[in-house]
């Protein structure tokens, strides 16, 4: 087989493993669904993901949220020009703040963080037969593990990114109001107001992190449930988990934006 060959060959190759691993999520969503009305019975394991996809990700929402309200002011106000009043400058810092960049900043540190956690970790019970002691039990493995993960994911990322957004402009007011007195408290709070759309809140605050955190659940699980072939899968898994989250979110940020703005 010529180096042609080859390279086609390992592009069908690919190109199957997508569709398939496109394939295996759907269902594995579908599944989810299915075993949503057993929530109360898997309620003890969804308490323990909320804790971790909220208590345990605050302090590293908190630095990120921090910083990104510093570094949106630092732009905006370096590029702002004396023919605009700095109060447009104000609602440009907040608009491209709560619509776009603590929500998928968040995400993609959290990808990293909690996609590769719940690829490891159901990797490592996947190749210590734990999953199938599970069925021995008769409980179901998707809604043991998957789905407690995924209604985390989903109802606990809004409230991060709602608590990230607040620190961000908090941390903007801060350093342009306060610290160097760029621009007035009165004059900053009227820049926050001027074309004031409430439906760009629900975007920036619920419908982005809530997408956001359903992939990185259902794909962490995925990964982690396809896992074999010892430590080694557990820590390709985990990979795949971070950068397949990673993609998608940002896939997800351009046709949410497309659809619903």
């Amino acid at each position: 087989m010529n180096k042609s060959q080859k390279f086609f060959v390992g592009l069908g190759d690919k190109t199957i493993a997508f569709f398939t691993n496109v394939y295996d999520m759907t269902y594995l969503l579908l599944q989810t669904i299915k075993a949503l009305p057993r929530l109360w019975f898997y309620r003890r394991q969804l308490i323990e993901q909320i804790y971790i996809f909220s208590v345990k990700t605050l302090p590293i929402a908190a630095i990120i949220a921090v910083f990104i309200g510093l570094g949106a002011t630092v732009q905006g106000t370096y590029q702002s020009s004396d023919l605009l009043s700095r109060a447009i400058t104000v609602n440009v810092i907040f608009k491209s703040t709560i619509l776009e960049l603590c929500p998928i900043v968040l995400s993609l540190v959290l990808a990293g963080k909690l996609g590769a956690s719940l690829a490891a970790e159901i990797g490592s019970m996947k190749i210590s037969e734990q999953i199938e002691a599970l069925e021995t039990l008769s409980l179901d493995p998707v809604g043991f593990l998957v789905m407690p993960r995924v209604v985390a994911g989903l109802l606990m990322l809004p409230v991060i990114t709602i608590f990230a957004n607040f620190l961000a402009m908090f941390s903007s007011f801060f350093v342009s109001a306060v610290i160097s007195e760029w621009i007035s408290p009165q004059e900053f709070y009227s820049g926050l107001e001027m074309d004031f759309k409430t439906f760009e809140m629900y975007f920036g605050n619920l419908i982005k992190p809530a997408v956001y955190g359903l992939m990185i659940a259902l794909v962490g699980s995925h990964f982690g449930l396809q896992t074999s072939g010892g430590a080694r899968g557990v820590g390709e898994s985990s990979t795949k988990a971070v950068v397949i989250s990673a993609i998608l979110i940002v896939i997800w940020d351009y046709y949410l934006g497309r659809l619903l703005l």
